[in-house]
């Protein structure tokens, strides 16, 4: 097997730098770049700010033996290959770092080496990147795959592995390791996903690995929205708050704890977003806190990026609900659509006359457009 069926440097189109002080990793597809160079491209362009020397992939291979050869006679698992490429190339010509040659690359086989360990990553100024190598739902149809995909992404997300969505995950071992390594103060962001051809194709999400703890200490969000999940990952309430320039930090961690509080009981006695199906006091519920800053750098429309911003216009829409509704070209996903569409130019317009007719039932609408980006925490109820 020829290196070029994997990996090319011309399916990868970089665009604009975002620098994130707290990024410390990244999920990211492993399929060939035929399939995958958009949403690794997509997810490459959040540039970390820390120094690193060294990036750790963990990766669990399909086969038992590598399948690929590279020009110098070398052998690789492509789990590991596409990941080692894609970063060596972006590295040295997209964020081009002085250190580009000198950084090392590791790869944690889980499949060959079940209880292999990393260094714990103890501290946010350690010199580590770590990425999990890692597809989605094979060869389901797409509304089934869909569905899998978004209960597997919250689920790892909140660090669970016994949902029954996540036999999806190629390889939830590959996750098991990633939590073994990092601290708890690191959690998952979903920023991406995509999809292959055909009726039933291949899924492909993508995270970034960062530290919430920054999100809490600045405390100069905008606003937040809590979203409570049950024990199956399915989301029950989610409700946001808007934050003035009058509000201090202490009143706006009062203000989210309240909101917190109000959010889990509505999950646990109405269930909203369920239409109150199947509601239940007991049990496990989860929840994530989304913190929203206004992008003073993107501030047209135009700018807005798929899976990173949440969207005012009227009513208002968070990253995760693009992820789980939209096509990489903005059009909204129906019943009728058995087939990934191509294009990866988001077309906003559909998305603003979702939120305007969402508005209706919105007495504090406001009709003007506003970008948010975004920080997540993920946490369990006691």
């Amino acid at each position: 097997m020829t290196i070029n069926t994997w990996f090319h440097q011309s399916h990868l189109k970089l665009n604009k730098k975002i620098i994130i002080d707290d990024l410390h990793g990244y999920v990211l597809p492993h399929a060939t770049t035929k399939y995958t160079g958009h949403i690794l491209s997509h997810t490459l362009r959040f540039q970390p700010k820390k120094h690193f020397n060294h990036i750790n992939i963990i990766y669990y291979p399909a086969y038992d033996e590598e399948n690929i050869i590279d020009n110098d006679g070398q052998k690789y698992y492509h789990e590991y290959y596409v990941i080692w490429k894609t970063l060596a190339y972006v590295i040295k010509n997209f964020w081009k770092l002085p250190n580009a040659n000198k950084i090392k690359f590791k790869g944690f086989n889980v499949r060959q080496n079940p209880d292999i360990n990393i260094p714990h990553m103890h501290s946010h100024k350690n010199t580590d990147l770590i990425i999990v190598s890692a597809d989605f739902s094979h060869f389901k149809e797409m509304h089934e795959a869909l569905a899998l995909e978004n209960c597997a992404a919250h689920s790892l997300m909140h660090r669970k592995y016994d949902t029954d969505c996540n036999h999806v995950v190629d390889h939830i071992k590959s996750f098991e390791l990633l939590y073994r390594t990092i601290p708890n103060t690191f959690m998952l962001q979903w920023v991406g996903r995509t999809r292959s051809d055909g009726v039933k194709g291949v899924g492909y999400l993508s995270f970034l690995i960062r530290n919430h703890i920054l999100a809490r200490d600045k405390g100069n969000a905008d606003g937040v929205f809590v979203t409570a999940y049950d024990d199956n990952m399915i989301a029950r309430e989610c409700l946001g708050e808007w934050f003035t320039k009058k509000d201090t930090s202490k009143n706006k961690k009062v203000s989210e704890h309240n909101l917190i509080n109000k959010v889990i009981n509505l999950a646990k006695t109405s269930s909203r977003l369920t239409g109150g199906r199947s509601i239940r006091v007991d049990g496990d519920y989860y929840y994530t806190i989304t913190y929203l800053y206004k992008d003073h750098i993107n501030t047209k429309l135009h700018n807005f990026i798929r899976g990173w911003h949440g969207i005012m216009h009227n009513a208002f829409y968070l990253p995760d609900v693009m992820l789980e509704n939209t096509f990489n070209n903005g059009t909204w996903i129906t019943h009728h659509n058995h087939t990934w569409k191509r294009g990866n130019k988001f077309n906003i317009k559909q998305t603003l006359r979702k939120l305007t007719h969402k508005a209706q039932h919105n007495t504090s609408s406001s009709t003007k457009s506003i970008l948010y980006y975004t920080r997540v925490e993920h946490n369990k109820y006691h």
